[in-house]
C-alpha cells in the first residue's frame, strides 16, 4: 500500500503535493501547511518557521521552498509551516501570539487545555511531531537582538539523537552551533518526541532581508540532501561550523542603559568588560559584565534602556 501523510484534514497521497490550512482545535486559529509526499522511500522531514512572527528571513524561505519544493524531488516527505504564528505574522503583531499575548517559543509543548498558544503549541508537538522524523525551525533575533548566524541544536534526547542532530547542524553555513537543554521552544518539544532537531537563528531586529533568506534556503536542502530526502544538488557552504559550548546568557541585574563593549561575532578574552549598565540621570555605572571565559559573542541587546531581568549578552565559550 502506498503511504498516506496526513496532518489533521490535510491529506496527501504519494506522488502528491497539498497545501491548506490546519485548524487547532478549541480556538479560532488556523495555520497554512504544505505537505509534499515525495515519490520514493524515506523519512518525513518538518520545516517551521514564524513561530516568532517578526522574524522574517526564515518565514520567507520556508514559503518560497513550499512552492519550489515537487514530490519528484523527494524521497520520503516534506511537512512545511511557513508561518506557526500565522495570526501574529498577519496582524504584525511583534513576537507574540495576538489571542493571548504569549511568547510561542516559551510554552511547549502545550496543553489540549490551555491557552490558545499552549493548544497551537499542543497541535504542533501532537500532529506534526508526531508523524515526522527530523525538524528545524527557522527564527532570527529579535527586534532588539544583533546576533551571529548560528544554530541551538537539542541534547534532551540522549546521545545517539543529539549526534545526529549535530551532524545536520553541521550541513549548514552558520558560523557556531551550541547545544542546547530548552525544552519549552518548538524544537525542543520536537526533541522530546524523537526527532532530531535544531532552531536555525539568521538575520535580526525585525529586518528582512533576501541574502538571508536565500541562506536559510540552501541550509535547509543541505540538511535534507544529507538525510537522503532531498533528490537535489546543494551549493556548498561558504563558511563550515564550530562548536560554541559552554554558552552562557547574561541578564541585567537592575534598569537602566545598557552600553555592549562588543558586537555579535567578536572574540573575546576572559575577564573582558562585555558591557556596563548606567543611570538614566548620570553616568554611574551600576552594574559592569564580565567575560566568563575566552569565547566569542553570539548575540547582544542593541536598545539603550534595558530592565532587570532583561537579555544582555549570549556568550559561547571558544579555544582560541
Amino acid at each position: 500500500m502506498e503511504k498516506l501523510l496526513q496532518i489533521g484534514d490535510l491529506t496527501a497521497e504519494k506522488g502528491q503535493k497539498v497545501s491548506g490550512e490546519y485548524k487547532v482545535a478549541g480556538t479560532d486559529l488556523t495555520v497554512p501547511v504544505t505537505l509534499i509526499n515525495g515519490v520514493g522511500e524515506g523519512k518525513t522531514f518538518l520545516l517551521t518557521a514564524g513561530v516568532h512572527p517578526d522574524e522574517y528571513p526564515g518565514i520567507q524561505a520556508a514559503l518560497e521552498l513550499k512552492e519550489e519544493l515537487q514530490p519528484e524531488m523527494i524521497d520520503g516527505a516534506v511537512v512545511i509551516v511557513p508561518m506557526v504564528n500565522y495570526s501574529g505574522t498577519v496582524q504584525k503583531f511583534g513576537y507574540k501570539l495576538p489571542a493571548d499575548g504569549k511568547n510561542m517559543n516559551k510554552v511547549f509543548p502545550g496543553s489540549p487545555d490551555g491557552s490558545p498558544a499552549e493548544k497551537l503549541a499542543w497541535a504542533i508537538h501532537t500532529d506534526f511531531h508526531g508523524v515526522c522524523d527530523y525538524n528545524i525551525d527557522l527564527h532570527s533575533g529579535g527586534e532588539e537582538e544583533d546576533m551571529e548566524p548560528l544554530i541551538f541544536f537539542s541534547m534532551i534526547g540522549g546521545e545517539e539523537q543529539e549526534k545526529v542532530s549535530h551532524a545536520m547542524a553541521a550541513q549548514t553555513g552558520v558560523t557556531y552551533l551550541v547545544r542546547s537543554s530548552s525544552s519549552n521552544g518548538e524544537y525542543g518539544a520536537a526533541s522530546t518526541k524523537g526527532l532530531p532537531s535544531f532552531l536555525l537563528e539568521r538575520g535580526g531586529q525585525g529586518m528582512y532581508d533576501a541574502k538571508e533568506k536565500d541562506e536559510n534556503k540552501r541550509d535547509v536542502l543541505a540538511v535534507m540532501k544529507y538525510l537522503g530526502i532531498y533528490r537535489g544538488e546543494v551549493a556548498p557552504a561558504a563558511v563550515t561550523p564550530v562548536d560554541a559550548w559552554p554558552a552562557v546568557y547574561l541578564e541585567a541585574d537592575c534598569d537602566g542603559r545598557w552600553f555592549p563593549n562588543f558586537t555579535h561575532g567578536d572574540k573575546v578574552r576572559e575577564g573582558q568588560v562585555l558591557g556596563v549598565i548606567k543611570n538614566w540621570m548620570d553616568d554611574t555605572v551600576v552594574a559592569e559584565y564580565k567575560a566568563p571565559f575566552d569565547g566569542v559573542v553570539l548575540y547582544y541587546t542593541t536598545s539603550l534602556s534595558i530592565k532587570k531581568g532583561g537579555a544582555l549578552v549570549a556568550y559561547g565559550k571558544l579555544d582560541w
